[in-house]
């Protein structure tokens, strides 16, 4: 893949989901859920998911689409556009997302884990935050072709910025305050580290639920 395949995506002030920071986790399809693995084992990431308006949904699922647009423009992609990994619309109309970063390179060695920092901008020292918790996401946009043949975008996690953290039991009771936010619309990027040079994001993206047609104006759900 080329550098101009990568595309830096900032998300601010959204709910977050499913938090799998703290160390690596892979889906046990016996058990039905996610469990601990080491960064080696065979689909092992870390992840993190989020809510979003339905405005702010079809927001980004367009500019990922015109993303995925321009590189095939370039030359570099030869599939159809079928819409974005991990993303889906929830029954009470938000939009939910998901970013991932896998435990190793396409090398076989054992990736850097997401970086994960407090409203200070410092390490954040416990990163076992809970659903409910809030904050900001960069990941990375890349066109990827699924197992099946399926082509789209899919969200590489790189950094995430906790501005209230919920801890134990993931009531609201519950949040700490890890500093001031930025408020939303703010133009600058929260994350003080760039993105490591070596490419995390080599290996293929997981298997997505096949996406439906016609995606031109909203997302397709």
């Amino acid at each position: 893949m080329a550098n101009e395949d990568f595309k830096k995506i900032l998300i601010q002030n959204v709910e977050l989901k499913y938090p799998r920071l703290n160390e690596t986790y892979r889906f046990n399809t016996a058990k039905r859920q996610s469990e601990p693995c080491a960064p080696t084992a065979s689909g092992a990431s870390w992840s993190i998911a989020w809510t979003m308006s339905a405005e702010q949904g079809n927001a980004l699922y367009k500019e990922l689409k015109a993303h995925y647009l321009a590189r095939q423009a370039a030359g570099g992609i030869k599939a159809e556009f079928t819409g974005i990994f991990g993303m889906k619309k929830l029954e009470d109309g938000t939009v939910e997302v998901r970013a991932k970063r896998n435990g190793t390179k396409a090398s076989g060695e054992v990736n850097m884990p997401p970086i994960v920092i407090g409203g200070d901008k410092q390490p954040l020292a416990d990163k076992g935050i809970w659903s409910g918790s809030k904050g900001n996401v960069r990941c990375f946009a890349c066109p990827v072709t699924d197992p099946e043949g399926k082509a789209g975008v899919s969200l590489f996690l790189d950094a995430l910025q906790v501005t209230h953290a919920v801890y134990g039991g993931g009531g609201l009771d519950d949040f700490a305050d890890v500093g001031p936010t930025k408020q939303a619309g703010a133009v600058d990027d929260p994350f003080a580290a760039d993105a490591p040079e070596d490419d995390p994001f080599a290996t293929p993206a997981p298997k997505p639920t096949p996406a439906k047609a016609d995606y031109d104006d909203e997302i397709p759900f």
